[in-house]
């Protein structure tokens, strides 16, 4: 998570764009934990040891630095792909889905990781292209990754199968259309529920989190 640890996988000159002067770490709440409790008070989470590491050291500013210039990264080499289909003679046949599996702590809830139910890893990036589409354009409606397969098999026409997912082209033609189904993550510990307005979680050891988002 600190320039030394990401600088053998992005190349410095990402890590160059972003002057530490120019931005702020994201606020950490320090006390985000504590109303996650047992049902005899006693506190679930702890802070991890990662956490623990980069506050101690004050490379909060770092880590935040090496992840946008991972980011800057990814998207430069999504860039060389995308400029060669734009040239090529697919370029007018050809469906883009860029997603992630999971979104990232930068600290919040007292971690810096992937793996939490919490909203900060639950949210993954998703960006559909069509071929007939001219601009961008933003849905807040909650999906599932697991929605992507029957979607494609609907723009490309392929035999309807029974799946588990949602078809979710209807959003990209009208993305702001009326929406009713909740983005959905499951982990070996919990699922987690997601919609425009609420986040559900339910955590195996016994817990449960409700937060409104608004």
């Amino acid at each position: 998570i600190s320039k030394p640890h990401l600088s053998w996988i992005v190349p410095q000159q990402f890590f160059d764009r972003y002057d530490l002067d120019s931005f702020e770490a994201p606020q950490i709440k320090l006390d985000d934990l504590e109303d996650i409790t047992k049902a005899n008070g006693d506190p679930i989470h702890q802070p991890k040891a990662d956490y623990q590491w980069v506050a101690a050291n004050g490379l909060e500013k770092e880590a935040a630095r090496a992840y946008l210039a991972a980011v800057s990264y990814a998207d430069h080499c999504l860039g060389l792909i995308f400029d060669a289909l734009a040239n090529s003679e697919q370029a007018d046949n050809t469906i883009v889905v860029l997603w992630g599996d999971h979104g990232y702590h930068l600290g919040e809830k007292l971690r810096y990781q992937k793996n939490t139910l919490w909203r900060e890893a639950a949210r993954t990036p998703l960006i559909v292209r069509l071929p007939e589409m001219s601009g961008q354009q933003d849905s807040t409606r909650p999906v599932s990754l697991i929605d992507l397969y029957p979607t494609l098999v609907e723009l490309c026409g392929l035999p309807k199968k029974t799946l588990d997912g949602s078809d979710i082209s209807p959003l990209l033609q009208d993305p702001s259309m009326e929406w009713t189904k909740p983005g959905v993550t499951v982990a070996q510990y919990g699922t987690s529920v997601l919609t425009e307005n609420w986040h559900y979680i339910h955590n195996l050891r016994g817990n449960e989190e409700l937060y409104h988002l608004k």
